[in-house]
């Protein structure tokens, strides 16, 4: 049983080798509920929410964090996925979902969960793979044939978002992928050439100069995608006839990591240092990009905010 554990190990060890694997990040967790209100994580710290008043407030304090999702229609409101965790109370919709670490996650119109996972449901750090899960935890991979696909094109999936039409998109370290309801793969861009890239590789690494890293996803309801480029310190747009722009560049230290959309407002959460250790110094705040393209600062906490519970 140890040799089967530690060659297990191992594999998992060559899979995040061979996708420039990122072995320590901020938060990449950003949601917008229907009323306004903004959760974010704040890696070991909590959940933060802001409310459409500007008031910031703590719903959950973690020493970890990573990912959020929301889940709209409350399917999983009285239920929880075998390894994540609900933050909202039992019966509470929309239910917002939490992962302290392992994997991207998203809860679709289909009624499903979806992350990243290996052949028996367990978290993979290689990340070529989604499991689909129930709410009473049954789990199955879909679509099967994606982590061949991933192979070919050397990558690993970083985020997840759900579209309005069922439809699953995938961010890459340097790909987007899109996957139907019927298991088809499209694969939208490879590489992402991002033209104005600040480029800053994921944990100082050489090997990772050149890939763009793209974490933070989320799609609207016109199909546009919208993806933190957290190594080149960018936001960039996809749309349908495939151009691929910029829509909000960051000044370092920040780098965005995560992104949300909701009433054609476009929310981004930002962290210090993103691209190395958080010996660093990994502080968070949140942007918004309204429709008319006025950015404004909703939270910044590198100077430092006093955590309170409410």
């Amino acid at each position: 049983m140890k040799k089967f554990l530690l060659a297990k190990l191992f594999v998992a060890v060559q899979l995040c080798i061979s996708i420039h694997c990122a072995f320590g990040h901020p938060g990449t967790g950003i949601v917008v509920d229907k009323n306004g209100n903004v959760y974010f994580i704040y890696s070991g710290v909590g959940v933060g929410k802001i409310s459409p008043d500007g008031k910031l407030s703590w719903i959950q304090h973690e020493k970890d964090g990573h990912w959020l999702c929301l889940d709209e229609q409350g399917f999983f409101s009285q239920a929880k996925p075998k390894y994540f965790d609900r933050i909202t109370p039992n019966g509470v919709k929309p239910t917002i979902l939490f992962a302290g670490g392992g994997s991207p996650i998203i809860v679709n119109r289909d009624g499903y969960f979806y992350y990243c996972g290996g052949e028996h449901g367990d978290l993979n750090p290689g990340g070529k793979s989604l499991v689909k899960e129930s709410v009473s935890q049954q789990q199955t991979l879909f679509p099967p044939a994606l982590e061949d696909s991933l192979d070919k094109l050397n990558d690993g999936i970083t985020g997840l978002a759900t579209a309005p039409d069922g439809s699953i998109y995938l961010a890459c370290w340097n790909s987007l992928l899109k996957v139907a309801m019927d298991g088809k793969i499209t694969i939208l861009l490879h590489p992402v050439p991002v033209k104005d890239c600040d480029e800053d590789p994921a944990d100082h690494r050489e090997a990772n100069r050149g890939i763009p890293l793209l974490r933070g996803i989320d799609v609207d309801s016109s199909g546009t995608v919208y993806a933190a480029a957290t190594s080149c310190h960018c936001v960039v747009k996809f749309e349908q006839d495939k151009r691929l722009s910029t829509v909000l560049k960051a000044e370092r230290p920040w780098s965005p990591t995560g992104v949300a959309i909701r009433n054609g407002n476009i929310y981004v959460l930002e962290y210090t240092n993103a691209n190395g250790p958080r010996t660093e110094g990994w502080y968070p705040r949140v942007i918004k990009i309204d429709q008319h393209g006025k950015i404004s600062t909703l939270v910044d906490l590198s100077a430092g905010h006093k955590i309170s519970a409410g």
